[in-house]
C-alpha cells in the first residue's frame, strides 16, 4: 500500500508538485534486498524512484548482467535467412491473411519491421544494445545497415561490413536513423526526456522511435505490488504509464503512433514466484512446478490482457510530431 507523505515532490516527467503516493520497494534479482523509495505521479502516473541513487554502478555487476543477458556472437549471414526476409519484408501489397500460413517462419520483430516499413537496407540504431543480441539477430537476417551504442559495453569495439557497434551515449550520435530501437532502456535513464529529445533529431522525417519498455498501469503491477518482477529497484529509475509516454513524446517533439501490448510471459512468471517467496531465490525453482501446470491457462488470460490493454510491457511507436 503506498504511503501519502506531506512532503512536496516534483514528477520528472510532467512537472507536476504535489505530495505523490510514496511506495517502497525491495530489490530481489541480486538478492541484497535493500529497500528503495518511489513515487507515482498523481497528474501523469509514472513511478520513479526518489531519490536517484548516487552509486546506480553498483546495482549493474558482472552478475547482474549475466542474469539478464549474454553477448551475442556475430553469426554468419544466412542467404536462407536473408532471402525469407527480403520475400516477407516486400511483400507488402499482400493481405496479412495471406500470409498467415508463413507466420512461423519468421521471427516476431520481421513482423514488426514490415508493418513499420523498414528493410534491410534501412539505418538502425539500438541505443542502449547491452549486449547486442538483437543486433547479431538482425546481422544474421541479412540487415546491412546496423549501429549499436552502449554507456556499459563491454565488448571489443566491431566496425565491419553492415555492422558498427561501439562503446558511448547520444553525444558521439551524427547520422539520421530510419529506426531507433529503445529496448528496456528508458527506464533505466536517469534523464529520459533529454536523451528522448537528442534521439529525435537523429531521426530521419518518416523514421520511428521503438521504445520497448514496462508499464505501470497494468494488472501484474495491481496483483502482485512489491514483487513485481518489472519493478527491478533500484535498477528501473522510471516506470511509464500510458499517459506519461505519450507526455514525455509530446515534450520531445515526437507522438505516440501506436502502443502494441505485450505480457511479457516470462517475468510474469518470475512475479508469480517471487511473491510466493520474495526472498528465496534458490526456493523459488520448487514452486515453478505448480506453475508450469497452470501455464496453458495462465497464457489465455494474458493474451486476454494484452488484448484489452492492460499487460505489463508496451512498444511505444513514437515518430516526429
Amino acid at each position: 500500500m503506498p504511503m501519502i507523505l506531506p512532503n512536496i515532490t516534483k514528477c520528472r516527467i510532467c512537472g507536476c508538485e504535489a505530495s505523490h503516493p510514496v511506495y517502497i520497494a525491495q530489490e530481489t534479482i541480486m538478492g541484497s534486498f535493500e529497500r528503495f523509495g518511489y513515487f507515482k505521479c498523481l497528474e501523469c502516473g509514472c513511478l520513479q524512484i526518489d531519490p536517484i541513487p548516487t552509486d546506480l554502478a553498483r546495482h549493474y555487476s558482472a552478475n547482474y548482467q549475466s542474469k539478464i543477458l549474454e553477448f551475442g556472437t556475430l553469426a554468419k549471414k544466412s542467404l536462407f535467412k536473408k532471402y525469407l526476409a527480403w520475400f516477407l519484408l516486400f511483400m507488402g501489397n499482400k493481405k496479412e491473411s495471406s500470409l498467415e500460413i508463413l507466420r512461423k517462419l519468421f521471427p516476431g520483430f520481421l513482423w514488426q519491421f514490415k508493418e513499420l516499413g523498414i528493410h534491410q537496407h534501412s539505418k538502425i540504431l539500438d541505443y542502449g544494445c547491452g549486449k547486442a543480441q538483437f543486433l547479431f539477430r538482425l546481422y544474421s537476417w541479412g540487415f546491412e545497415n546496423l549501429y549499436g551504442l552502449d554507456p556499459y559495453w563491454q565488448g571489443p569495439e566491431i566496425e565491419t561490413k553492415g555492422m558498427v557497434i561501439k562503446k558511448g551515449d547520444y553525444s558521439q550520435l551524427r547520422d539520421q536513423f530510419d529506426l531507433i530501437v529503445l529496448n528496456h532502456v528508458i527506464e533505466h535513464l536517469e534523464k529520459p526526456l533529454d536523451v528522448l529529445k537528442i534521439l529525435r533529431d537523429h531521426l530521419k522525417e518518416n523514421g520511428v522511435i521503438l521504445v520497448n519498455t514496462p508499464l505501470v498501469d497494468s494488472y501484474g503491477w495491481r496483483k502482485f505490488g512489491n514483487a513485481w518482477a518489472m519493478w527491478d529497484p533500484p535498477r528501473h529509475l522510471h516506470i511509464f504509464s500510458v499517459k506519461s509516454m505519450a507526455l514525455a513524446a509530446k515534450k520531445c517533439g515526437l507522438k505516440v503512433e501506436k502502443v502494441k501490448y505485450d505480457s511479457g510471459k516470462n517475468l510474469w512468471t518470475t512475479s508469480q514466484l517471487f511473491s510466493m517467496n520474495p526472498e528465496s531465490q534458490s526456493g523459488l525453482a520448487i514452486s515453478q512446478k505448480e506453475l508450469t501446470k497452470r501455464q496453458k491457462p495462465m497464457n489465455k488470460f494474458l493474451r486476454m490482457i494484452e488484448a484489452i490493454g492492460d499487460s505489463d510491457m508496451a512498444s511505444f511507436y513514437l515518430r516526429i510530431n
